[in-house]
This record gives structure tokens, C-alpha cells and sequence, in this order.
């Protein structure tokens, strides 16, 4: 208990003996008594106290030497005049105990002792400037990692994926709030940053490679003083900067090679760099760093190559096969975010894909950074993904393809679709081919009939449950029955769907019934219960749609009831019953069409005409010739000429035979 109180009395004592004394003491004690010793030195507060703590600095016990950096700014004024000294291990613990505790406002007493010619002591200023700047730059990344999304005052900066450098030494900041952390970092930097650039204005020798890797780290930042450099005019270290930022990056200056050319405005070759680096980790700083540029600096930052591009698709190919599969992957997210024209990007991913064609994932990377794109852009890449030899790829294609749509999207599905597996087709089948049957039923009333047919077989490949959906619409409304009916009958689907259109021969609308009956006539298809309704029909279309079914049935029970409509007051009922009568082989059939060719009602007139041509009674062609030359009605007088004139073709037309025309050939 007696050295302690001994202590604290010399401690109290104002006289140059009692420092010589105390750092006597501090030489020869033990590791106990020099924790002692030591902070009564420290408490002192004396010039030369502090001094003789810097001269022994170097053999004192590592625990001592961290307590003196932790004392660092109670031997400020010390560490200033040390730094001076004409004693080398005073200057050296001063250069030593600055770059541990960085304290960056004695950031000028590193850069004086650069100048001196002692190699050791340039070396350790050198070093310890180098250790500043890293701890600078990785500190105040580290701090921004943790800070809250919101809090601004550490994201101020920007974001980086760099990790702690090895020799690094733990912050002192450890252990206080983020803010507070920060704020002592950021309070240091300034100064650090001016000796940096003091020091690269005057130095020269060996050490110069040293200074621009620390200066190269604080380039961290558009307003970094260091970085200012570049646009300072006559500054020493300008040119050997401007040669640095515009090679190939190493991974702890890559934000010092893009704000060199975003902000110092050199003419950086990005695809030089880009194609002259291996190192995974700085070919992905490099694309991840440049979608932090993409706001508005990243054609500022490659505007040289390639007019703001950067390398082409056969360039990005070339470069990505020597590379790895996940390179390729980050590659095409950099070039979504690039802001190329999407033509452009199209033909850069479809290079990558080329590339990475033997990875599944990056593949499939790939196609998902694709389709992240607005729905206007280009879809040259979705298809030719179309191609790709995993089924499951050309299903998010395809999905992808249908959400967009874009210009003749059906074309390229339904190519795919020759050729697709089974749930392909079946994908592409659900979505084009909902298409192609809307445009094919509300084009089928414009359609010629020669076109119908193949038009109709087309839609069937294409949609496997056309006819149920045609069917669907004998629901639907009057026009929309119409209409269905006669596109099962021109498919030839009507058979399938007889009950439905048996059901339609009772619809209250008489266009319904009168197509109903039409079809069932055409495939012979009524029962005696709905044919004898529909002969009683009170609409004319609907019974002479029945008495077609009648001579589709050739019954002679119902002879009778055909000549009695032979005298119906409807001409298509009575043209249509003197065409079942001769059909079925009765004679009276001729009579009736004579008395038809002689009625009053010019209507009744042009529809024997009709049945003349459909039942071929030519012994009735004087009686037509009778009506082409001195009929009262015009309409009578033109059909009768125009059959006249298709009698006289087929009588002229040579008959044709097959092996005679061989010949000729």
C-alpha cells in the first residue's frame, strides 16, 4: 500500500526530477508496477512525461501499449511534438500510437515524417497513413451495414460489400450506439483525407504505390477530397491517380474506379476492365457498384465504349464462356438495369444464355431477370427461350409470352406448338387457342365458303374442345344459334350434338327452328314427333326445311301430305314438295311443277325454276325458254336465261376422261 501512496506523492511533485524519476521507474518495474507508473505519467500531463512515455512506447508490454492508444488524446500535444523529435523510437511510437488510435488531425505529422529520408520512419508514416484510410473505409461501411434502413445519417454514403482487411485493428468506437460510431469516424476522415493528398502532391519514391492504394480507398464517395485530386490542376499525385482509375480495379478501389469515371470524368475503358478481370468477387463489386450508378451516372460512367454501351452480344459471349455460370447470372441483371434499348438487351441475354446453356440455374436466372422487365419491352428473348430444351423453361416462356403479348405472340406459340411436349401444347393450347376460336367464329360470317373448311380443320388442331365450346353458343341468342348450327354442319360435327339441335326445331324464334329443321334435313336426323311439328309449322322456312327431311326419308306414307303442299301459298313449301315427289318417284311430280312454272305470283314462278334445275325435269325446258323470252316479270325472265345458259354449258362441256387428257399431256 506504501508505493501507490508513494506514487501519488511524486506524481503531485511540479519538478523535472520527479518525470525523470517516474520514467526511471517505468523502465526497470514490472509489468504491475508499470501499469502503475503509467498512469500516473499519463495523469501528469507534462511535456516531458508524455515524451518518455513515447520513448519507451516500443518495449513496454502489448497491454500497456493498447492503454496508451486508448490515452491517445491525453498525449496529443505529445504525439505532435514526437512526431518531430530528433529521438527515432519517439518519432516511431508517435507515428504508431497516431495510425492505432486514428487520430486523424495529426494526420500532418505523418505526412512530414514521409518526407524524411530515414527509410524506417517514411516506411512506418507510410504504413500507418495506408491503416488509417483502410480502417476509414471499412469502418464506415461496416456502420452503414448495420444502420437502420431510415436513418440517413449513415447511408449517406452508399452501399459496399467489402469485408475487413486482415490487419485491420478493431475499431476504438466499439461498443457505442451506431450514430455516435459513425460520427467519430466520419469526424476523422477530413483529416485523414487531407494528409493522403498532402502526401501524394510531394512523394515520389518507393512508398508511392502504398499512398495510392490509401488514396484509392478513401475514393470512396463523390465528395472525397481525394477524388477531388483528379480535377485539382497542377497537384502532384493527379497524373499517377489518373492512371490508376483507369486500369483494370482491384477489389478494394472498385468505387474508386467508377467515381473516377462518373466524377473525375476519365475516359475509363469499362469493357477493357471488365474483360481483364478474373477475380469473382471484383467482376460482381464491379456489376452490383454500377446499378448503384444506373440513376442517372452510368452512361457517364462508360461513356466511351461503345457510345455509352457496353460490349456487344458477340463481345458479352465471348467474355462470359471463360467465365463462371453465376457470372453470367449477374450479368444479365446488370444489363436489365443498364438502361440499353430492350432490343439491345434482348440480343445481350440471348448471347448469355448461349453461354450459360449448360447450367440449368443460371439459365433459369436468367429468364427470370427477363421477365422483370416492363411488359412494352421487346420479346426476342422469351422466344427464343421457346427453344429451350427443358420443358419446365418453356412454360414460364410461354406464361410469360401470353401475360405480354406481344406483336404476333400467336405465331411464335403455335410454331412451338408442332413441336412442344404434351404440357406445352396443352399450355399453349389454353391460351392461343381461346384466341384463335374467337377470331375464328367472328370472322366465320365474312369468310368465303372455300375458306371455311380449312380454316375450321385449323382451329380444331388447335383447340381440342372446339365443338363443345361451338355448342356452348345454341345457348346463346338467336343469331349466335344460327350461327353455330351452321358451323357444326360445315365441320361436320352436327352428329354429335343432334339432341341440342332437335331441341332448337321448338324455339320460339322462326330463324332457329328454320336452320333446326335445315340440318336435321341435311343429316336425316328427326323423329316422327318433332318432324310432324315441324310440319305444321306456322312459320313457311320451318315446313319446307321439314318436307327437305320428308325426301331425306323417302317414306311413301307421306305421299299424300306432299301433294297437298304442293298448292301451299308458300313458293319454297311448294318447290321443295314437287322436288320430294320427284325424288321419291311420283309421277304427279311433273304436272305440279308445270301448273308452279304457270302461276300468276312471279315468286312461285322462280322457285319452280329452282326445283326445275335441282330435279333436272328438262322436258320442261320449252316451258322455260316460253318464260326467258315473254315473261311479264323481269326477276323470271333473268333466272329463266341465266338457267337456260347453265343447260347449254354442260350440254357443250367435253366429257372428261382421265386417260385421254394423259396423253395430251
Amino acid at each position: 500500500m506504501k508505493l501507490p501512496r508513494l506514487l501519488a506523492a511524486i506524481g503531485r511533485a511540479e519538478n523535472r526530477a520527479a518525470d525523470d524519476l517516474l520514467l526511471e521507474a517505468l523502465r526497470l518495474g514490472n509489468e504491475a508496477e508499470q501499469a502503475m507508473l503509467l498512469e500516473v505519467l499519463i495523469t501528469r500531463n507534462t511535456s516531458a512525461s508524455h515524451l518518455g512515455i513515447l520513448a519507451q512506447y516500443a518495449v513496454l508490454p502489448e497491454m500497456l501499449q493498447k492503454k496508451v492508444v486508448a490515452d491517445a488524446l491525453k498525449l496529443y500535444h505529445a504525439l505532435s511534438q514526437g512526431g518531430r523529435s530528433t529521438d527515432k523510437p519517439t518519432r516511431l511510437a508517435a507515428i504508431s500510437i497516431i495510425a492505432a488510435s486514428r487520430q486523424g488531425k495529426l494526420g500532418y505529422v505523418l505526412s512530414e515524417n514521409l518526407r524524411d529520408q530515414d527509410e524506417d520512419l517514411s516506411k512506418a508514416a507510410c504504413d500507418a497513413l495506408l491503416e488509417m484510410a483502410r480502417w476509414v473505409h471499412y469502418e464506415s461501411r461496416n456502420l452503414q451495414r448495420k444502420a437502420p434502413a431510415d436513418d440517413e445519417d449513415l447511408t449517406c454514403i452508399g452501399d459496399t460489400q467489402a469485408k475487413h482487411d486482415s490487419t485491420v485493428m478493431e475499431a476504438p468506437t466499439a461498443g457505442v450506439d451506431l450514430a455516435t460510431a459513425y460520427t467519430a469516424v466520419m469526424r476523422q476522415r477530413p483529416e485523414i483525407e487531407s494528409a493522403v493528398a498532402r502526401a501524394l502532391d510531394f512523394v515520389r519514391t518507393k512508398h508511392l504505390a502504398d499512398l495510392m492504394r490509401a488514396a484509392l480507398l478513401l475514393c470512396d464517395h463523390p465528395q472525397s477530397r481525394i477524388l477531388a485530386i483528379l480535377k485539382t490542376v497542377r497537384h502532384g499525385g493527379q497524373a499517377s491517380m489518373a492512371r490508376k482509375l483507369q486500369q483494370p480495379p482491384a477489389a478494394d478501389h472498385v468505387e474508386a474506379f467508377l467515381l473516377g469515371a462518373s466524377h473525375g470524368h476519365l475516359r475509363s475503358n469499362f469493357a477493357v476492365a471488365m474483360a481483364q478481370t478474373t477475380d469473382t468477387s471484383v467482376f460482381d463489386a464491379l456489376l452490383r457498384r454500377t446499378h448503384w450508378l444506373a440513376e442517372n451516372q452510368l452512361k457517364s460512367c462508360i461513356h466511351t465504349v461503345t457510345r455509352g454501351l457496353w460490349w456487344d452480344a458477340d463481345r458479352i459471349g465471348y467474355d462470359i464462356d471463360r467465365r463462371k455460370p453465376q457470372d453470367g447470372m449477374r450479368v444479365a441483371e446488370w444489363i436489365v438495369a443498364s438502361g440499353l434499348a430492350d432490343t439491345e438487351q434482348d440480343e445481350r441475354l440471348i448471347a448469355i444464355l448461349k453461354s450459360v446453356s449448360a447450367d440449368p440455374l443460371s439459365r433459369l436466372h436468367v429468364l427470370r431477370v427477363a421477365a422483370t422487365r416492363p411488359m412494352q419491352t421487346s420479346a426476342a428473348f422469351l422466344k427464343a427461350m421457346l427453344d429451350d430444351e427443358d420443358e419446365r423453361f418453356v412454360r414460364i416462356a410461354v406464361r410469360e409470352l401470353i401475360r405480354r403479348r406481344p406483336h404476333e405472340y400467336e405465331n411464335a406459340l403455335l410454331q412451338r406448338m408442332t413441336r412442344g411436349t404434351d404440357s406445352v401444347r396443352r399450355l399453349i393450347g389454353r391460351a392461343v387457342g381461346q384466341v384463335g376460336f374467337t377470331t375464328f367464329w367472328n370472322r366465320f360470317d365474312t369468310m368465303t365458303p372455300a375458306a371455311r373448311g380449312p380454316a375450321g380443320k385449323v382451329m380444331l388442331k388447335l383447340v381440342p374442345d372446339a365443338a363443345v365450346r361451338i355448342a356452348r353458343h345454341l345457348n346463346g341468342s338467336p343469331e349466335e344459334r344460327v350461327r353455330a348450327m351452321q358451323i357444326l354442319d360445315e365441320l361436320g360435327l352436327a352428329d354429335q350434338f343432334r339432341e341440342p339441335i332437335e331441341r332448337l326445331c321448338v324455339n320460339p324464334n322462326a330463324k332457329v327452328r328454320s336452320k333446326a329443321a335445315a340440318l336435321l334435313a341435311s343429316h336425316d336426323a328427326a323423329d316422327s314427333g318433332i318432324l310432324n311439328r315441324m310440319l305444321d309449322d306456322a312459320d313457311a322456312r320451318v315446313r319446307a326445311n321439314a318436307i327437305e327431311v320428308l325426301e331425306k326419308k323417302q317414306s311413301a306414307a307421306h305421299a299424300e301430305l306432299l301433294d297437298a303442299r304442293t298448292r301451299s301459298a308458300s313458293g319454297r313449301e311448294r318447290a321443295n314438295a314437287i322436288k320430294a315427289m320427284h325424288t321419291m318417284g311420283i309421277a304427279s311430280a311433273t304436272g305440279h311443277l308445270h301448273e308452279m312454272l304457270r302461276d300468276q305470283r312471279s315468286e312461285h314462278r322462280i322457285s319452280a325454276l329452282w326445283t326445275l334445275r335441282q330435279a333436272g325435269l328438262w322436258t320442261l325446258l320449252r316451258d322455260v325458254g316460253a318464260m326467258a323470252q315473254g315473261d311479264d316479270n323481269l326477276r323470271v325472265r333473268r333466272y329463266a336465261v341465266a338457267l337456260l345458259k347453265s343447260v347449254v354449258e354442260q350440254m357443250n362441256r367435253p366429257p372428261a376422261n382421265p386417260s385421254n387428257n394423259a396423253k395430251v399431256a
